[in-house]
């Protein structure tokens, strides 16, 4: 079955068009309930097709890159691996024990696996924490690193 994802941020309705015969259905998506719940639907040429609807600002993308992060007033750093990445923040799996909590301020370092393999070393605060994934916004992006991350998004 197919899965589309549509952002729909800043939308108040939104066309669904079926892969498979071009019919297109619009719908109201200004108070839908479950952002991030997976919809089930059914064309009228039978066709199935599943639906995810995303509100995110900014387009994520997947990675797989090793970094660190360590708090703001230590410089013991601890070993991460990023996950995904958007202009306005990151998400990452840790490897360690320490207690993290949503609010926490951490420094991320970690290379883009672009041909410059960039460093990237930016100030997030923490908004989510699932197990060991943690998802955090980025504050303080030094230097050049926001272009960097801008092309790389690309």
């Amino acid at each position: 079955m197919d899965l589309i994802t549509i952002n729909i941020a800043g939308k108040e309705s939104i066309s669904l068009v079926c892969s498979q015969c071009g019919c297109a259905r619009e719908i109201n998506v200004s108070n839908l309930p479950d952002i991030g719940k997976v919809y089930k639907v059914k064309c009228k040429c039978i066709h199935p097709f599943s639906v995810a609807f995303d509100k995110r600002k900014d387009k994520r993308k997947r990675t797989k890159l090793i970094g660190t992060y360590f708090f703001e007033h230590s410089m013991t750093d601890s070993i991460i691996d990023v996950v995904d990445l958007s202009r306005g923040g990151i998400a990452f799996i840790r490897t360690d024990n320490n207690t993290l909590k949503i609010g926490d301020r951490l420094i991320i370092r970690f290379n883009l696996d672009n041909l410059e393999q960039d460093t990237i070393e930016c100030v997030i605060t923490i908004r989510n924490i699932l197990g060991n994934r943690v998802c955090g916004q980025f504050l303080d992006m030094r230097g050049g690193m926001n272009r960097m991350l801008g092309f790389y998004m690309l």
